[in-house]
């Protein structure tokens, strides 16, 4: 080992040599942007040079980190979600960035906040794979709860429910990988109290320049909770699924030119949610949260929807427009309150220009 070598590439050697210990390390630089640690890793293999990517984490919490290698490796066995394989996982270590995980790397472009400057035809088989993906997706199982997902070993279980004394991990639950998906300890048995958690939660954080849209937002969403089951299926509720909270450009490599997507990553917000919801959360994103009657999100929501009908069943109900109006009032609520954060390092104009198309879209919806 070189002498000179910086304490990062020696802990990166360390890492590596945990997954894999038969490859080393050439070189290592780290991605730009993100949240946890990512590192793009040449490696020397038996079988010849290649390339993959570490994620180790920083940001998350240790619970909240630990599912993504294995909700990547359940969408790569069960679905045909395009997802770089997982080449190993450390859940822990006394002394290492743990948990981290390597994984192949995949080609591709990330085009955030690039929904307008794509083609047309581009963005339309961006969102119709979404649909079509987020349906598989949706159908790999039910959750016996809402929440984030966690790994069980991190979930304390509640004795008594579904007739369980606790101990048992696979009551809703998801198996992969010699891990068990479960929902977290920050879990709600009625999506509508989540709903209406989210929606007062979003509501009060409104200040500023968008405090004068409160009253609206907040009439607008009121008026349509009771399209949404007080309960768990199948006692008149909704089933909660398995959903990819985050689907958007940033998170997709794709092919700027055809609109082939090559990868579904970052999947560290991935809920047990309303399948309805999961998809409307996809067209704010994939659509770059344009108005209501913009063309580029009438065609995104077209396409994910087709999409989505391939794999997964859209609900017909009387109330499912009403639910689908209110998934978008609290959704909208997301760029409002996360401003700041979102686009704080945009240049001045164009962060004026992105607030006035919030506005905008706001005034649309509830007019």
């Amino acid at each position: 080992m070189d002498t000179d070598e910086a304490p990062a590439d020696a802990t990166l050697r360390r890492m590596l040599r945990e997954v894999r210990p038969e490859w080393s390390l050439r070189e290592a630089a780290p991605a730009d942007g993100g949240t946890d640690l990512v590192y793009f890793l040449d490696v020397e293999t038996p079988d010849g040079p290649r390339e993959c990517v570490l994620k180790a984490c920083e940001f998350l919490d240790p619970e909240a980190f630990r599912p993504e290698p294995y909700l990547l490796t359940l969408a790569d066995r069960r679905t045909s979600i395009p997802v770089p394989s997982v080449l190993g996982a450390v859940d822990d270590h006394p002394d290492l960035p743990a948990p981290f995980f390597l994984m192949e790397r995949r080609d591709g472009e990330v085009r955030e906040n690039g929904a307008r400057e794509l083609p047309a035809d581009a963005m339309e088989r961006i969102a119709r794979d979404a649909g079509r993906w987020l349906g598989e997706l949706h159908g790999l199982g039910e959750f016996e709860r809402f929440g984030p997902i966690r790994l069980a070993r991190d979930v304390e279980r509640e004795p008594g429910r579904d007739g369980t004394d606790g101990t048992d991990e696979t009551a809703g639950s998801i198996a992969v990988d010699g891990r068990t998906l479960a929902v977290g300890d920050a879990a709600t048995d009625s999506w509508r109290d989540r709903v209406e958690s989210t929606a007062d939660d979003c509501l009060d954080d409104l200040r500023g320049r968008f405090a004068d849209l409160e009253p609206d937002l907040r009439a607008f969403v009121e008026d349509r909770l009771d399209a949404l089951p007080d309960g768990r299926a199948p006692d008149g509720g909704v089933a909660p699924v398995l959903g990819h909270d985050d689907y958007r450009l940033g998170n997709l490599l794709v092919d700027p030119a055809t609109g082939e997507t090559r990868a579904v990553l970052d999947w560290g917000n991935a809920h047990a949610m309303e399948a309805q919801y999961n998809l409307v959360v996809a067209e704010q994103y994939l659509s770059g949260w344009a108005a209501h009657g913009d063309p580029l999100r009438e065609r995104v929501g077209t396409a994910l929807r087709e999409g989505y009908e391939e794999t997964g069943e859209l609900p017909r109900d009387p109330d499912a427009e009403r639910r689908r109006e209110l998934y978008l009032a609290v959704t909208r609520l997301f760029p409002l309150g996360w401003f700041s954060l979102w686009y704080g390092d945009f240049p001045e104009s164009e962060r004026e220009a992105v607030a006035e198309r919030n506005r905008r879209a706001v005034l649309d919806l509830v007019d």
